[in-house]
């Protein structure tokens, strides 16, 4: 059953990412890896992902007789119960695609920041360090929850030093904010 694995498509992965809001489908620990449920490497189809942080995914492939174990149906009702969940959030967020153009055009218009988005993220999970800037952002700001939103766009803040003497880069950057329905203010005390 397990066959030889076929990486997860990128546009796959980033649905399944977006869908959990980059938690695991279990805790909500932020930062997931794309889980099998069948346990076939090679079904990359939608229904067939869930997102998992490396401790249940670790869970998900046990069978240790004391503790609980992540099977298949549990994993399915969690996941479920979870998107049905962050759907909810998003609907009522107002987080959508256009706050992350926004952020992609910023970030591009700005050329190279003082801290490397691999480095920097890679503190987080070190599968970034190997991950291009745009896919960096795909992952980490496809999150509605809003703390995280408010700690993110405080650190692309201080990767490109924002500095409040250049009002026009304040200002791009506060419509950036504002686009993820955040106040600029806020990143102060982030």
């Amino acid at each position: 059953m397990p066959g030889r694995r076929v990486p997860v498509p990128e546009a796959v992965r980033l649905d399944v990412i977006a869908a959990s809001n980059n938690r695991c489908c279990v805790c909500q620990t932020p930062f997931v890896q794309i889980h099998h449920v069948d346990g076939n490497r090679s079904n990359n189809a939608f229904e067939n992902l869930a997102p998992l942080c490396p401790n249940c995914h670790s869970q998900a492939h046990s069978d240790a007789k004391l503790t609980t174990n992540l099977n298949p149906q549990r994993i399915l009702a969690l996941r479920d119960k979870w998107y049905a969940y962050c759907k909810k959030r998003r609907d009522v967020s107002g987080v959508g695609p256009n706050a992350m153009l926004k952020l992609k055009n910023y970030v591009r218009s700005m050329g190279l920041a003082q801290y490397s988005w691999a480095r920097t993220f890679a503190d987080v999970d070190p599968a970034y360090e190997n991950m291009s800037r745009e896919d960096i952002i795909n992952r980490v700001f496809a999150t509605s929850n809003r703390d995280d939103l408010v700690t993110y766009l405080a650190t692309v803040k201080q990767m490109y030093q924002i500095s409040p003497r250049d009002q026009r880069v304040v200002k791009r950057f506060a419509a950036v904010c504002n686009a993820f329905d955040i106040d600029y203010e806020e990143l102060d005390g982030a």
